[in-house]
């Protein structure tokens, strides 16, 4: 195992890694979510004519200011029509609806509650006091024609595909998706529904990891395990290695005998990327390359260190490499006593305080992973640290 590097050097090396994922097109309604790969363009005004903003009657500002309390009402325009024509005459009014075309020599909308209809004419009670252009949206006051309203990197939500739509993308160019695979290893490990045997464990990593990764938006996460022997566990990584953008691997990456990953990895011609991090829990973890690109992510096998180890570096890793943006870095207020084992930056567990502050809530180990029931996430604790200072945090579910 190398020198261990810092938190930092390994985030660092970690995302400075080409990323696996490519592009592909898809139509905008299954786009949900994507990382978008493409400028959004407005390929018109928006919006695309003056647009009537409420319910009422078109008319000219002028006729208002010269007194005139009576209009007589000569048709009507209504939304998704083809833009009409205010007669020229004095009083003269055309009843409009919200999303129409303002009809040509209108100036303002005379709001229906301001006036009543007495068969083809609309009788104001007083004087209104509207504006020339009230209830009037301008054609390309918003946008025009042109206009770069999305760019490469953007998750599409709701309101990104709103406005693809309003552009007449009826397709995008979005990541294609991150095929991922975790595998837990250890011949101590007992399937979910096993009575486990004396000696054995209910496998908990992989089902855990897997659950993260699909509340972060990668769908359909294969999960298997692998015992500790050797031939076994190569057959294995070579065909999960074959099928995959991103293996996780949990256990079998310290020093002890029996952990072959490193060894596996290294016959199977990966090159190391980091292997140990300055950092409690989860020191032991590793990262490497095979030279199709396949990331080997190498987390420890206990389970809380496992899902922090996890949660520091992975989501952010998927994003970025996926196009979008980098993760938003969140920092939270920190209060209570804990213990900060000298040179290595603490992942702490995290209780909600009320206050919008965070408490400890310490593990008694890295095995204890029942002990994380109730915490919301964990923070990220170094020499920096003072007392009541804010801190990095991670939630348990990356969004």
């Amino acid at each position: 195992m190398e020198t261990p590097c810092t938190v930092t050097e390994a985030s660092q090396r970690i995302l400075g890694l080409r990323g696996p994922a490519g592009k592909e097109r898809c139509r905008l309604g299954e786009a949900a979510g994507r990382i978008l790969r493409q400028e959004v363009v407005a390929d018109r005004d928006f919006p695309p004519f003056n647009r009537v903003m409420l319910d009422g009657l078109a008319l000219r500002h002028a006729d208002l200011v010269a007194g005139c309390r009576e209009f007589t009402i000569l048709g009507a325009a209504p939304a998704g029509a083809a833009p009409a024509k205010l007669p020229e005459k004095s009083g003269a009014a055309l009843e409009v609806a919200t999303g129409a075309v303002l009809p040509e020599g209108a100036d303002c909308i005379l709001p229906c509650e301001e006036y009543e209809e007495r068969g083809s004419v609309a009788v104001l009670a007083r004087d209104p006091g509207i504006q020339r252009g009230l209830a009037i949206h301008p054609q390309g006051s918003d946008h025009r024609a042109g206009d770069v309203l999305l760019r490469p990197g953007q998750r599409l939500g709701p309101v990104e595909i709103g406005i693809a739509a309003a552009c007449g993308c009826a397709q995008v160019e979005v990541s294609a998706p991150i095929r991922v695979v975790v595998i837990a290893t250890g011949d101590e490990l007992a399937a979910v529904e096993a009575n486990p045997r004396e000696g054995q464990i209910r496998q908990t990593n992989a089902i855990a990891l897997a659950a993260a990764l699909q509340m972060a938006g990668h769908a359909a996460v294969k999960t298997f395990a692998l015992g500790d022997e050797r031939g076994s566990l190569r057959e294995g990584l070579v065909a999960a290695l074959s099928g995959h953008d991103v293996v996780i691997l949990t256990g079998g990456v310290s020093r002890g005998r029996r952990d072959l990953i490193p060894p596996v990895l290294t016959d199977l011609g990966a090159r190391l990327v980091l292997h140990g991090v300055a950092q409690r829990p989860g020191k032991p973890m590793g990262v490497w390359q095979m030279p199709e690109g396949t990331v080997v992510f190498g987390l420890p096998g206990n389970p809380v260190s496992a899902l922090v180890c996890f949660r520091r570096y992975v989501p952010p890793a998927l994003g970025t490499w996926s196009g979008g943006a980098p993760e938003p870095g969140s920092r939270r207020i920190l209060r209570g006593a804990f213990t900060r084992p000298p040179g290595l930056t603490l992942f702490l567990p995290v209780l909600e305080a009320g206050d919008g502050s965070l408490k400890p809530s310490p593990v008694a180990n890295s095995g204890d992973f029942a002990g994380l029931a109730g915490t919301c996430g964990f923070v990220e604790i170094d020499e920096s640290f003072a007392e009541g200072s804010t801190v990095p945090y991670f939630s348990w579910c990356p969004s």
